[in-house]
């Protein structure tokens, strides 16, 4: 009978430490900030913060030339998109608009996911080709994982700090501003 009443009150006290420990998980959630919405179809958050640092990668564009994080310049916008995103779509015209109106140090434009024979990848990889260096490369691919790329769309500038690359902002704000037409 003693070791009843010894399994009962140990298994109570494992139940009150669950307890415990569940309401204190539950209380640090609801601590953490919401996701901040963004009311111009790009993600505010999704990808590496403001002055992390951006791991190196290694990868090849699609017209076949290498690129290397150390390859990226301070002022560098970096753009990544998806095919099977809808606001992706709707806001490559004005994505290759600003990036092919207005001078930057560069544009790299990332299309993650679409096979090669995916009709929607394909259109972006032609539209984007004008006016950045392009990669096509799986959602898992090296440059979407050195951004920690995980909503779409997303983009960042970067700044080079010797041999680091940092991502100085991210938002849709980085977008350069189109020249004014002489008059």
């Amino acid at each position: 009978m003693a070791y009843l009443i010894v399994v009962v009150v140990l298994v109570g006290a494992l139940c009150l430490l669950d307890l415990l420990l569940t309401v204190g998980l539950i209380r640090r959630l609801r601590a953490q900030p919401a996701p901040r919405p963004s009311g111009d179809g790009f993600a505010e958050e999704g990808m590496l913060p403001p002055g992390a640092i951006v791991p190196a990668f290694g990868t090849r564009t699609v017209d076949g030339r290498p690129l290397l994080s150390r390859d990226l310049d301070t002022g560098t916008v970096v753009v990544f998109l998806s095919p099977g995103c809808p606001p992706c779509h709707a806001q490559l015209p004005r994505v290759v608009a600003a990036l092919g109106a207005a001078p930057v140090s560069g544009a790299v434009a990332v299309v993650a996911g679409g096979g090669e024979g995916d009709a929607d990848a394909q259109q972006m990889l032609k539209e984007l080709a004008p006016v950045a260096r392009v990669v096509h490369e799986s959602v898992t691919g090296p440059v979407t994982e050195a951004f920690a790329a995980r909503a779409f769309p997303v983009m960042c500038r970067v700044r080079a700090v010797g041999d680091e690359l940092v991502v100085e902002a991210v938002g849709e704000h980085v977008l350069p501003a189109p020249i004014p037409a002489a008059r």
